[in-house]
């Protein structure tokens, strides 16, 4: 190799790499800002998957648990039996067969949540970040 024969390759390799440092910083910063859209609330929201499950399978005591009560410890402001005119069998939508889960809100303390029961929309919960909890969202 004559002394010309390297020119130029070490700025080749240099500007390969800075290349490839502002590919994986700017993927990185896409897959982040997709994460926070679609699942900064995933914790909250299977927390009222599972809170809708038991409802449709019957187990309001356990449901009535998540809501942070429990029917021998009863909420001070929604007794048990106020959380099965809201959720049990005679509530307003009638039992559940089927639910879904809108678009949820991010709080400093927790999430608001939107849903839909046998097709009617519900009043918002709010879902409390630690201990999670479950309630109805202020107005």
């Amino acid at each position: 190799m004559d002394f010309l024969g390297g020119y130029g390759t070490k700025g080749v390799l240099a500007e390969r790499i800075v290349k490839i440092v502002l590919v994986s910083v700017a993927v990185t910063a896409m897959l982040g800002a997709l994460y926070y859209v679609f699942f900064r609330n995933w914790r909250e929201e299977r927390y009222a998957k599972r809170f809708f499950e038991q409802i449709r399978a019957e187990q309001y005591e356990e449901a009535y648990r998540l809501w942070g009560c429990s029917a021998e410890e009863p909420c001070r402001y929604y007794p048990y039996d106020e959380f099965l005119e809201d959720w049990g069998p005679d509530a307003p939508y009638g039992k559940l067969n089927d639910y879904s889960l809108g678009r949820s809100y991010t709080q400093p303390n927790g999430v608001i949540l939107r849903y839909s029961i046998n097709g009617e929309e519900g009043d918002p919960l709010w879902i409390e970040l630690a201990p999670p909890k479950i309630n109805f969202a202020p107005n």
